[in-house]
C-alpha cells in the first residue's frame, strides 16, 4: 500500500491563530450590531446601572428620549465599524489578537460618540472628557456581555457547521504518486483546490484554520477519477476546485473569471468553457 504521511500542525497560541471565517460575514456584523444595541437599551431602561437614570434625565425629564437616542448612537456606530471590519477582513488575514483589539476599539468609539451627545445635550455644562470617562464605563461594562455572547455563539455555530461537513463528506481520498504509492490521505471536505505544475501537482487543504499544501509527483489525469467523485471540479486545465468551498464566481478587471473560496481570500481561475458548468453546481 505504500507509506502514508500525515501533516503536522505547529501549535500556535489561540490569540495568534486566524479567526473563523464566520466572523467575516455580513450576518455576523448584523448580530453584533443588533444584540449590542438592544442589550444596551434593555440595561439602560430596566437596570439603569452607574446612575444612568440621573445622567440621561438631566433634571428635565429627558431620560426615555435620551436613552432611545443613545441606543441609536450605539447601533449606528457598531453598524459602521462592523462594515469597516468586513472590508478589512476580506483584504487581510485577521488573527484573534487583532480581533480582540478591534472589539475593544469599537466599544471605545461608541463611548466617544455617546460622550459627544451628552456634552452637546447638556449645553456644555461639563467638560467633554468628563463625559468620556463616564461613557467608557457604560460602554465597556455593558457591551462586554453581548460581545462575549455573540462571539461564543458564532464559534459554536462554526464548530457545528464544520462537524456537519465532516460527517456528510468525510470520505477519504488516497493520493498516490506516479509509482502507485499512497503518499497522503485527506478528507474530501478539507481540500480547497489542486494545481498542476510540471511533472507534479500541489494539493491545497485545510488543517484546522491553516491552509497547507502538499506536493505530489503525479498528473491531473491520474487523480481525476479519485477526486471528481467527491465533488472536485476541473475548472481549468491546470486546476481542480472543491465546489463545496466556492463562495462566489467573479470577473476581475481583465475579464478573467475566478472562483472565490470561503477561506483566506483564495481565488482559483476558471476557464470560460467550464464557467456555466461550475455555476450550475453551486
Amino acid at each position: 500500500m505504500g507509506n502514508e504521511t500525515q501533516s503536522t500542525t505547529i501549535s500556535q497560541p489561540l490569540l495568534l491563530q486566524p479567526i473563523q471565517d464566520i466572523f467575516s460575514k455580513t450576518v455576523s456584523g448584523v448580530w453584533y450590531m443588533l444584540f449590542g444595541s438592544l442589550f444596551f437599551f434593555f440595561m439602560v431602561l430596566v437596570y439603569r446601572p452607574f446612575d444612568m437614570d440621573h445622567v440621561l434625565d438631566m433634571g428635565r425629564g429627558l431620560f426615555y428620549s435620551n436613552a432611545a437616542i443613545c441606543t441609536c448612537i450605539v447601533a449606528g456606530t457598531l453598524l459602521l465599524l462592523r462594515f469597516v471590519f468586513l472590508l478589512i477582513s476580506r483584504l487581510t488575514q485577521v488573527r484573534w489578537i487583532n480581533y480582540l483589539f478591534w472589539c475593544l476599539m469599537e466599544m471605545m468609539v461608541v463611548a466617544f460618540f455617546l460622550a459627544l451627545f451628552l456634552f452637546l445635550k447638556s449645553g456644555h455644562s461639563e467638560f467633554y472628557f468628563y463625559h468620556v470617562g463616564a461613557c467608557l464605563k457604560y460602554s465597556y461594562l455593558i457591551l462586554f456581555y453581548p460581545y462575549f455572547s455573540v462571539t461564543s455563539l458564532l464559534c459554536i455555530v462554526d464548530f457545528l457547521d464544520k462537524q456537519k461537513i465532516i460527517s456528510q463528506k468525510g470520505d477519504l481520498i488516497r493520493f498516490k504518486d506516479s509509482s502507485g504509492n499512497v503518499k497522503i490521505v485527506l478528507s474530501a471536505s478539507v481540500i480547497l483546490y489542486i494545481k498542476a505544475e510540471v511533472n507534479y501537482i500541489r494539493i491545497y487543504y485545510l488543517d484546522g484554520q491553516q491552509v497547507k499544501e502538499y506536493q505530489l509527483h503525479t498528473t491531473m489525469n491520474a487523480i481525476r477519477e479519485s477526486v471528481e467523485k467527491y465533488g472536485l471540479f476541473r475548472c481549468q486545465r491546470s486546476y481542480y476546485v472543491n465546489v463545496a468551498h466556492v463562495s462566489a464566481l467573479r470577473k476581475d478587471p481583465n475579464d478573467v473569471i475566478n472562483a472565490e473560496l470561503d477561506c483566506g481570500g483564495i481565488r482559483v481561475p476558471v476557464s470560460r468553457n467550464q464557467y456555466m458548468e461550475l455555476a450550475s453546481r453551486l
